[in-house]
């Protein structure tokens, strides 16, 4: 059995709003108004790019801006005896480019992935490497519960609503807070040091709890 920390990408690893941004400077038409942030919706603009890889992989670097007090939260979670994964229906053109400083070698992430032979193509699979058009989050939310790992979902986007209600424990921020609201083991927080506090606080009482099997 793992301890889980299942860290969502935009919003958490770095501020919320990067993918957007790329799909707004390198697609050929913008995001579409109110868009749900689907795999589908998203496969279908990333398809639009037409930069080669290494600009768009320059720019997200010189847009991205990692969110204040993540590095600090993957270590202290590394230490106390969690797994962190970042898991987001991000393309790995945003999330590995982010990740890809040496501080996070150990972080494992799971996110859509792009080829570019002629034009681009993302494209999202399960841990059992089926190919998805939707339902990516879920696929690994199921997996995860299924071996039986304790997970702490922490994510403020919503579209992780799901994810979340299947996780043990969750942190939840911004409108994802607003949709789950607080409760036993869903706690809201501001900053990713109100994380890592609930953690302290909560973490080794939900640990003992999940192995009991009073969860």
């Amino acid at each position: 059995m793992a301890s889980v920390l299942w860290l969502d990408f935009e919003g958490v690893a770095v501020e919320a709003g990067l993918t957007d941004a790329i799909i707004a400077e390198f697609g050929t038409h913008p995001p579409a108004e109110g868009g749900d942030g689907s795999e589908r919706s998203l496969a279908a603009e990333i398809a639009t790019f037409e930069a080669p890889r290494e600009e768009v992989e320059s720019r997200v670097r010189e847009l991205a801006r990692l969110r204040e007090g993540f590095e600090e939260l993957v270590g202290w979670a590394q230490w106390h005896g969690w797994l962190p994964i970042v898991i987001s229906t991000a393309p790995d053109v945003c999330v590995e480019t982010v990740l890809e400083d040496p501080e996070f070698d150990r972080v494992t992430r799971h996110c859509g992935r792009t080829r570019q032979v002629y034009r681009w193509r993302l494209t999202y699979a399960s841990p059992r490497g089926v190919e998805l058009e939707e339902g990516f989050l879920l696929s690994y939310a199921a997996a995860l519960r299924d071996a039986g790992d304790l997970v702490v979902y922490v994510g403020e986007q919503v579209g992780g609503e799901q994810a979340a209600g299947m996780a043990f424990a969750s942190c939840t921020g911004g409108a994802l807070r607003e949709a789950l609201g607080e409760g036993e083991r869903a706690h809201g927080f501001t900053t990713l040091d109100d994380v890592r506090e609930v953690l302290e606080q909560e973490g080794e009482a939900w640990k003992a709890a999940f192995a009991s099997g009073r969860g």
